[in-house]
């Protein structure tokens, strides 16, 4: 079951920490623990405590990656986290950070899907020789006939042959969807009394709603194995639960906290990607479209004698191309004649192909082909034998030397690409002094004997992982 929790894996980027390995590769069991003082918490952010168990157990988690990292500095981030994500509920709410929902995976299944991923890491043999011991799974032939007397409008055609954004069962086919048994389990849990999960069935109505539009198309289509699978991973996902509530040794709140960390955070990632601190400059960001539609004039010309190198545009190309017949005898291979040599001139039937900025169109659309396959040809060498579009023939170009220039500080381009650059620039730093003022205002009051950080809180930029500033082309 390695491989599963592997599968699911998210690693510690769900936590802030943006580890680039999954941290469940190989954790036979918690680590040791770290020398501390007896307190069961690490930390208050406002009125909330850290506690301990799970700060450490992140903390030893996150060192395979980061070992410099202390108590203090995790702690700091999870206390961030926690602030930024309550904010983002309370500011924005949820039905508009997971707006995505409707075809994407529902949030509270993608977090509890990490909060398991994320406990099971500490104890991944445990777990395993668990549920190896229990063998919960039983066989089981799903009723076919039963799963499409779900769809009864379905017809001949294939349910799910295509994407249905509006898929969402009513009260009949619901109540058709729990009676079609994917999965039957034995029960697990212990050896009878309080606590046992009861022998029981998962069925086609416990899979829909955890499904994205995509796996909600395999459902309709009638795809079993798609459906076993599925059915097997929940009841791994149920049994992950319930060992860990009873065999972990932790506490219920401790459990609990892993989740709200988890949680936070995916709001605190969604609030950033609605804001437009993402890797989309062309989704819908209200702040950020906010920012730049107050961009002045002024702004834009500063920005761009700046950075004029991000202006840049090609503007003349001179070139030398051989057009090739295709030969119905090479079977989709270019005529030796149009293979060599490396370079076009002096070679017969090599003609220039020059272009500039303002220059008509060509009168034939292989010749505009033409014309742009030089444009995106580097200097240098002829390229090689290059089939036309329509598999008529073969084109070669060599391009001689290129002249580039920058657009006008008056075009729409620059008007555009500055304003988005500095709409970003200043969400950027709105956002990191958000954190610090969150942080400030409820305050982080250390346990004793925890050494806070020794510098203090700088917030990493959203944009450090790319380029934050838009590029012309």
């Amino acid at each position: 079951m390695r491989a599963a929790l592997l599968a699911g894996a998210v690693g510690l980027s769900s936590l802030g920490l943006a580890l680039a390995l999954p941290f469940a590769l190989a954790f036979p069991a918690m680590a040791a623990p770290i020398a501390q003082p007896s307190a069961d918490w690490v930390a208050r952010v406002g009125s909330e405590p850290i506690p301990r168990r799970p700060a450490e157990a992140l903390l030893a988690l996150a060192r395979r990656e980061r070992p410099e990292l202390t108590l203090g500095e995790l702690t700091r981030h999870l206390a961030v986290d926690l602030l930024m994500g309550d904010a983002a509920a309370r500011e924005v709410g949820d039905a508009t950070l997971f707006a995505s929902r409707r075809v994407g995976f529902p949030p509270e299944l993608e977090i509890r899907r990490q909060w398991l991923v994320t406990l099971q890491a500490l104890w991944p043999d445990r777990i395993d020789a668990a549920w190896r011991a229990a063998s919960p799974e039983l066989p089981l032939k799903v009723d076919a006939a039963a799963w499409r007397a779900v769809w009864p409008d379905a017809g001949a055609s294939r349910p799910g042959s295509s994407l249905r954004m509006d898929d969402a069962l009513d009260a009949a086919q619901l109540a058709a969807a729990s009676r079609v048994v994917v999965q039957r389990h034995r029960a697990f849990g212990g050896a009878g009394g309080a606590g046992v999960v009861p022998a029981g069935a998962i069925t086609l109505g416990d899979l829909w709603p955890l499904q994205n539009v995509q796996g909600r198309r395999l459902l309709r289509g009638g795809d079993l194995d798609f459906a076993r699978a599925q059915a097997r991973q929940l009841l791994r996902e149920r049994f992950v639960e319930h060992w860990l509530r009873r065999e972990s040794g932790w506490q219920a709140d401790e459990l609990d906290f892993v989740h709200r960390v988890i949680e936070a955070r995916q709001r605190k990632l969604a609030w950033q990607r609605w804001s437009g601190l993402s890797a989309d400059p062309h989704g819908d960001a209200p702040p950020r479209d906010a920012l730049a539609a107050a961009v002045s004039p002024a702004d834009i010309e500063r920005y761009y004698r700046a950075h004029q190198e991000r202006f840049e545009r090609l503007e003349a190309v001179e070139a030398l191309h051989v057009r090739c017949p295709a030969s119905g005898e090479e079977q989709g291979e270019p005529p030796s004649a149009c293979a060599a040599p490396a370079s076009l001139r002096g070679l017969a039937g090599a003609a220039p192909l020059n272009w500039r900025l303002g220059d008509a169109e060509p009168d034939s659309a292989l010749d505009a082909w033409a014309r742009d396959l030089a444009r995106a040809w580097p200097v240098g060498p002829a390229s090689p034998p290059i089939r036309h579009p329509d598999g008529a023939g073969w084109e070669r170009v060599q391009v001689l030397s290129t002249r580039r220039g920058v657009y006008p500080v008056d075009s729409e381009t620059v008007r555009h690409e500055a304003r988005q650059a500095l709409a970003l620039e200043r969400l950027d730093a709105r956002w990191r002094q958000r954190q610090k003022d969150l942080l400030d205002a409820a305050g982080l009051r250390w346990a004793p004997g925890v050494t806070p950080p020794r510098t203090p809180f700088e917030p990493p930029s959203p944009m450090a992982a790319g380029d934050a500033h838009a590029h012309a082309h």
